[in-house]
């Protein structure tokens, strides 16, 4: 079985073909550079870009992988959430294609997808996930692939978007994850004391609005270098994705632990996870770096455990975009 699968949610354009394991047999990420010159992404530019990149990106996918589009037998794309203009080049391309060639479509959902990065790996269940990226931080109770909870998300701001708005206040690059986390490598993370909204290890929920505000009030009065500032950030917002995650963990009595989403490039979130996962001798499953942003291969593999579970599951053609997700129960297939 041949898979296509594409990504738009947001100003990445992706696209992978995957066989019925969920090995990538080729994909390719095209990544809009023009909105760091806007500090962060213009939703109408994000979209034209898309329009103007995708054909041509699923063109040479399909040559990557020596098939042709008649070959495909399942078409793939994420339906929500993100941002509906974004969505909308992804979602209307698939749909057309799969309807001129008669192939089943799936709508998937993208927070399912960035835990479906794990798919194919040798994850135990019960489970806890956590999802951190720039647009959601959540925390998730797995007892399967097709049982997934959601324990609590933030109240305001999301990680990523703490980490990109901070980069920003101290006139770094955008986005601003992986600018910090360098910086941090430099700096002394004890050298700011910050506050740790929410800080209860027990409340599986977020906040990180009162933790910008208290940066900035440090950065404005001038007297802390930046690899001081970054890595003080740094660790008081892994310290929060941690504590809570593993409380949960331990809570559940779960076999495995699995973070994804672009946050989970950071180093400290990675390598701390990874210490306190071997003290309580649970499994751990992060991305590969390249997998923590957005990318088609996860859309993929969320299409292919949507078709595992039930062989005959599609989605209707009038499957729609959607912004937000407010549901309980996390699935693949866009409800």
């Amino acid at each position: 079985m041949k898979l296509l699968a594409v990504e738009t949610s947001c100003d990445d354009s992706a696209v992978a073909v995957l066989d019925e394991h969920g090995t990538a047999a080729a994909e390719l990420v095209s990544s809009q550079l023009i909105h760091s010159t806007h500090g962060g992404v213009v939703p109408e530019i994000a979209s034209r870009l898309h329009m103007s990149v995708l054909p041509g990106l699923i063109t040479e996918v399909l040559e990557m992988s020596g098939t042709s589009l008649h070959n495909i037998d399942v078409f793939a794309a994420t339906a929500g959430p993100g941002l509906t203009g974004s969505l909308l080049v992804g979602l209307s391309w698939t749909k057309a294609a799969a309807f001129a060639l008669k192939k089943p479509f799936l709508g998937i959902n993208h927070l399912a997808a960035h835990l479906h990065i794990h798919y194919n790996s040798a994850v135990e269940f019960p489970a806890v996930a956590l999802l951190a990226s720039g647009g959601h931080t959540m925390i998730f109770h797995m007892l399967s692939w097709e049982e997934c909870f959601l324990l609590g998300t933030t109240r305001d701001d999301a990680a990523g978007e703490a980490f990109d708005k901070t980069a920003k206040l101290m006139g770094l690059e955008y986005p601003g994850g992986k600018a910090i986390d360098l910086l941090a490598e430099k700096g002394d993370p004890d050298a700011v004391a910050l506050p740790s909204p929410l800080g209860s290890k027990k409340l599986p929920e977020f906040s990180f609005s009162g933790l910008k505000t208290a940066v900035r009030l440090v950065w404005e009065q001038g007297n802390v270098s930046p690899e001081d500032l970054s890595a003080s950030f740094r660790k008081t917002v892994c310290n929060l994705l941690v504590s809570k995650t593993m409380y949960q963990a331990g809570r559940l009595e779960a076999k495995s632990v699995l973070i994804a989403g672009g946050v989970s490039a950071n180093s400290l979130l990675r390598s701390s996870f990874n210490r306190e996962c071997k003290k309580r001798g649970m499994s751990f499953f992060m991305p590969e770096i390249k997998h923590t942003m957005d990318n088609a291969v996860m859309v993929g593999r969320a299409a292919l455990s949507a078709l595992n579970s039930d062989p005959l599951a599609c989605s209707d053609y009038s499957c729609n975009t959607f912004p937000r997700w407010h549901g309980k129960r996390l699935s693949p297939l866009s409800q």
